[in-house]
């Protein structure tokens, strides 16, 4: 099982071999907590910044959650690969799966949902973080939409073996987010240029 204790050559060799683990849901997990870090490298250059002083209770808080939101998303890597693990095992054995494959859509779910958190987050920083981090504040936006794509593409693959109507409410809940994601991705991108531009 690969975790935070992997290194990066480990993980990315594993994600590169001829096997089910680490696959796209641990590559979501891994892309948001990049975007959660980058997010923190930009307020950690903001606190105790004179000019930025004012803000400096509001950039803290928020690193603190970021620094959270990067440490569940190791632990959801490790949770799906080890639910996506668990489920082929099931499958392989005939058993009933239906639990197995809810945890592994659900996994997921929650990446993309951290993702969309980051987002919120980053939106909320950019006009009081460091300016000249913006362009690592950007970084931190388009990390996160790919964990949330990401995510949501792994929760899709397991759709197929819930039943309705609960399938579609899963289905709809999961567009839900990806809309929600453009629209805060775009926001950030002009609350980013907005500042660049009066800076």
């Amino acid at each position: 099982m690969h975790d935070a204790t992997t290194t990066l050559s480990e993980f990315l060799a594993a994600a590169s071999a001829k096997q089910p683990t680490p696959g796209g849901g641990a590559v979501a997990a891994l892309a948001g907590a990049l975007a959660a870090a980058m997010g923190e490298m930009v307020l950690n250059y903001s606190v105790g910044k004179k000019d930025l002083a004012a803000h400096s209770g509001h950039n803290a808080q928020t690193v603190r959650e970021l620094t959270a939101i990067r440490h569940d998303l190791l632990r959801l890597m490790v949770k799906d690969q080890a639910a996506f693990a668990e489920l082929t095992a099931a499958k392989k054995a005939g058993e009933d799966s239906l639990t197995l494959v809810r945890v592994c859509v659900d996994v997921p779910r929650a990446i993309s949902r951290h993702a969309i958190r980051t987002l919120e987050l980053a939106i909320a920083v950019a006009p009081t973080s460091n300016p000249f981090l913006l362009s690592d504040l950007a970084v931190c936006g388009e990390c996160a939409m790919a964990a949330l794509r990401s995510g949501l593409h792994s929760a899709a693959a397991n759709l197929g073996d819930i039943l309705e109507p609960e399938r579609s409410t899963t289905s709809n809940d999961l567009e839900a987010v990806r809309v929600e994601g453009v629209r805060l991705i775009q926001q950030l991108t002009s609350a980013i240029a907005a500042r660049q531009a009066g800076s």
